[in-house]
């Protein structure tokens, strides 16, 4: 059991006077009083030391110990004589109409910080639910006054305040979260942008194919260059050899068709990577279909195309790949064609551009583990901090 001394140094009060310390289960029990002391009245300014009754509120501390912490604090009210109106004396230890401590507010951001659920977070400190919701809701990360020199736009499904989407803006230069946005509209976006002064400042806008980010970029981002980032590029072929993939093995004996489901990776594998045994395999596999064997080709030189070092080598290998592409007449490969064609222009400009979609990407995943632990966010401010807390 803490001393009074020990139990004074703890809880950081000037003028602490400990009355009873005890134990009851597994909750340490602390009573006090604060030393009586002149106030200054907050209804006319006068100096009073006249005491008019005592109450007694019932404080949640941190654990200590192991052990949770109740803090008994018998508060005195005082009277004014001068305007003959009754207020509290100041306790520094506690948030105005709060019954958590200030410091275990602080502990249970940190908690949240380490990736805890709510409910963990409040199971852990004793203290409801809704008073954890209550210091995320009083957290503040204010909207950015300036953007940084590359800019990354990403959407994600959060699933908040009714919106299906929400947007993340961040840096990826130095790999910082920037902002969350509500949604990913262009009404959304054009009023966020346009709050903000230092937009011609922004060399690099990296995005994938979306069509309202593209209007954005060119509207309010006149001087940056606008990149389609490579990840979301290069899955477009992965994709139409998966395709090709599920519509030959349709076609094949029940024994054959497992054994091509289970051996898809294969595929999907740069052939490069794959082992003498592999490769065998990969052999007998392509044999059994000409459109398998076109397929396979063209992701292999697709994935070649992505790894051009410079726009000059990419701009031709991407035009050499849709030569082929068309001339292969696989349907599946349709929406490569009609993408590159579409977004040729930005998506090699990803080859002049040192900067990627990489940190955002990661960012999402580490989004998608808050709403799991959670089991989803609806107050959009609240899901919001999350994030925040988590990735600042």
């Amino acid at each position: 059991m803490p001393t009074n001394n020990f139990t004074t140094d703890l809880l950081e009060i000037k003028d602490l006077i400990i009355n009873k310390i005890e134990k009851v289960d597994f909750t340490i029990h602390i009573y006090f009083t604060i030393k009586r002391k002149p106030h200054t009245c907050p209804h006319c300014g006068s100096v009073t030391e006249q005491v008019h009754d005592y109450r007694t509120s019932i404080i949640k501390d941190i654990p200590f110990l192991g052990n949770k912490t109740l803090l008994h604090y018998k508060k005195r009210r005082y009277h004014c004589p001068c305007c003959n109106k009754h207020f509290y004396e100041e306790f520094g230890l506690l948030p105005k109409h709060y019954r958590i401590t200030t410091r275990l507010a602080f502990y249970s951001i940190e908690l949240l910080r380490n990736m805890q659920s709510v409910s963990s977070v409040a199971n852990i400190l004793g203290i409801s639910n809704s008073s954890v919701f209550r210091v995320l809701k009083h957290i503040s990360y204010p909207k950015p006054k300036e953007l940084p020199t590359v800019l990354s736009i990403d959407e994600f499904k959060g699933n908040a305040n009714g919106e299906k989407f929400q947007a993340i803006l961040t840096d990826a230069k130095h790999h910082q979260l920037i902002d969350i946005l509500p949604k990913r509209t262009q009404l959304c976006l054009t009023e966020y942008f346009q709050g903000i002064k230092n937009r011609n400042t922004v060399k690099y806008f990296v995005m994938d194919m979306n069509r309202v980010y593209l209007d954005i970029a060119r509207t309010y981002f006149p001087n940056a260059t606008i990149v389609i980032d490579k990840f979301h590029v290069v899955r477009y072929a992965g994709w139409a050899l998966e395709n090709v993939r599920v519509r030959v093995q349709k076609s094949m004996p029940p024994e054959k068709r497992k054994y091509f489901k289970r051996s898809r990776k294969l595929l999907l594998k740069r052939n490069k990577d794959l082992s003498e045994e592999n490769l065998q395999a990969l052999e007998v596999m392509l044999a059994q279909s000409q459109d398998l064997g076109a397929a396979y080709y063209l992701k292999e030189q697709f994935y070649d195309f992505m790894k051009s070092k410079s726009r000059p080598e990419a701009a031709k290998k991407l035009q050499n790949f849709l030569i082929f592409a068309y001339s292969s007449q696989l349907k599946e490969f349709n929406a490569c064609i009609t993408m590159l064609n579409n977004w040729s222009k930005y998506i090699l400009n990803a080859f002049e551009c040192p900067y990627t979609n990489g940190y955002t990407e990661g960012t999402n995943n580490t989004i998608k583990v808050i709403k799991r632990t959670a089991f989803g966010y609806r107050n959009f401010n609240n899901f919001r901090n999350r994030i925040f807390l988590a990735l600042t």
